[in-house]
């Protein structure tokens, strides 16, 4: 009899932590704030690495005020399938690549201490993770994620991926490069935002 009182206070409070959690996206939403992008040389951050890294500042009035794209020179070569999703080469990664701590402790100074929007934030969040235990240098803004918001927002949706958010938004299609990607994700948050009620006062 104990096992059917628990789960209902178990469902109430994972109730109360997305409500919560959504409610900190919509006020992060106010601005200023920051949404950005990783491309991965895979999925697992055992064994693939952050290849680049793209963020866009927008503004309190929704306006982008600042981007930031950095490629990664990886330790390993790039998979030929990675450059066929993201057109990444490894040629790009030679020639314009940083190490990943340099490209890291970039993208940290630029997101500063603002709240982070990502497409499917836990992914994201992994990789960040990763190499904040590789380089020393934490991660600790507050993060916040567009894919739920976007369920909040148009649950008729029969998938909530990028590339079908952004032609239900009229956002220019993403391309697996991450600044395009992130261009995109600005145009959801923001147009799930004001759906959900950011600025109403």
């Amino acid at each position: 009899m104990s096992y059917f009182y628990r789960r209902p206070r178990a469902a109430g409070a994972a109730a109360g932590r997305k409500a919560e959690a959504l409610n900190d996206a919509l006020q992060a939403l106010r601005g200023p704030f920051i949404v950005a992008d990783l491309e991965t040389t895979g999925l697992s951050t055992a064994t693939c690495e952050i290849l680049e890294f793209a963020a866009v500042r927008v503004g309190a009035a929704g306006a982008l005020e600042r981007e930031y794209t950095q490629v990664v020179r990886t330790r390993g070569p790039v998979p030929s399938f990675i450059t066929r999703l993201t057109g990444i080469t490894q040629a790009e990664v030679d020639r314009h690549g940083v190490p990943v701590t340099q490209a890291f402790s970039s993208f940290l100074d630029f997101v500063e201490d603002l709240p982070v929007f990502f497409h499917n934030a836990s992914f994201d969040r992994r990789f960040l993770g990763a190499a904040a235990d590789q380089t020393g240098m934490p991660f600790s803004n507050p993060t916040h994620c567009t894919l739920a918001l976007a369920r909040r927002a148009w649950p008729e949706l029969p998938s909530h991926k990028l590339e079908i958010l952004a032609r239900h938004v009229g956002a220019s299609n993403p391309t697996h490069r991450a600044l395009a990607d992130v261009r995109t994700t600005v145009a959801v948050a923001l147009a799930a935002g004001s759906l959900l009620g950011v600025g109403a006062g």
